[in-house]
């Protein structure tokens, strides 16, 4: 973590992301073969994992199964883009972005460049990234406060699915179960189980934050409407 390569690839993903901003209105035109692209994509990318796991002779169901919010993001990700379903948008823009940027900035990784896990696990949190940006600015789709409440429904109730699948196979999916055996951002928000308490904390903050550029934008539509409305 934040070894060159590391700090390369961040680098990398913040100048791509910032790139696709700027020449957004350029892109508008090619957005449909942009969204299927990336859409199959995604789906791919997970195939991609899942394909090197056995290859390689290193599946398993404590670790392999698609399960982890990025993972999952990454899956539902690539059908909201082939579909252009606004509810999962909704869900998806919160849970992707914020999950994104904190597994490119924090990655749980014991493979470095150039190895295949590396640039697997980069390039589809690249893709999780881009997805509900695509939608966002090459499609007007919009966030609401409700959109937030979604989310974090949604996000509550994947963490039930895996906390049963978890007891169930004695797993620890989303470390439902307990915290990584590693150091890690989790030691800082308590001991098990308080921590997965703090954790519904820091997912409401940073889902405000996310959801903060859009109700910026929505006071500001109303007072301009406010002000047209007086004169």
């Amino acid at each position: 973590m934040f070894g060159s390569a590391h700090i390369v690839t961040i680098g990398t993903v913040a100048l791509l992301v910032i790139a696709f901003y700027l020449f957004r209105k350029k892109l508008l035109p090619y957005r449909e073969g942009i969204r299927i692209t990336i859409g199959w994509a995604m789906i791919g990318t997970r195939l991609a994992l899942d394909i090197w796991y056995l290859a390689t002779g290193q599946w398993h169901y404590e670790f392999a199964l698609p399960l982890e919010l990025c993972s999952i993001s990454l899956i539902l990700g690539g059908i909201m883009l082939l579909t252009k379903n606004r509810v999962l948008f909704e869900i998806i823009y919160f849970i992707a972005i914020g999950g994104a940027i904190q597994a490119v900035m924090t990655p749980f990784l014991n493979y470095g460049f150039p190895q295949f896990r590396y640039m697997q696990f980069f390039f589809a949190h690249l893709l999780v990234l881009i997805a509900p940006l695509i939608m966002t600015w090459l499609y007007q789709y919009k966030i609401t406060w409700q959109s937030l409440l979604k989310s974090f429904i949604a996000v509550n109730g994947i963490a039930l699915v895996n906390f049963v699948i978890d007891a169930w196979l004695n797993v620890n999916y989303m470390y439902l179960a307990g915290k990584p055996d590693s150091s890690s951002m989790l030691d800082i928000l308590g001991p098990y189980p308080y921590y997965i308490l703090s954790l519904e904390a820091v997912a409401l903050l940073i889902f405000s934050l996310l959801y903060l550029p859009f109700g910026l934008v929505s006071i500001w539509q109303k007072n301009q409407r406010s002000s047209a409305g007086n004169r």
